[in-house]
């Protein structure tokens, strides 16, 4: 979705998106509300982190390579 990125910029965005997506899953674990225990929660927040941050960093948009022409010198 943002395109190529440097490294250190697509390391943050992996990062905040497992990270979050971890604590959410520890959430829904911890909450007696939903009937899941706190290791499943945080497998599921892996799982949907992991995968947020494939779609935020992959792109989508098939480039093609451009023929650039060098001109030489003489």
């Amino acid at each position: 979705m943002f395109g190529p990125l440097p490294a250190l910029h697509r390391f943050v965005m992996i990062f905040a998106a497992v990270s979050v997506c971890v604590a959410i899953g520890a959430w829904f674990g911890f909450d007696p509300e939903f009937a899941l225990d706190i290791p499943l929660g945080l497998v599921a927040g892996t799982g949907a982190g992991v995968a947020a941050a494939f779609l935020l960093i992959h792109d989508f948009h098939r480039r093609d390579p451009r023929v650039v022409s060098a001109h030489r010198r003489h």
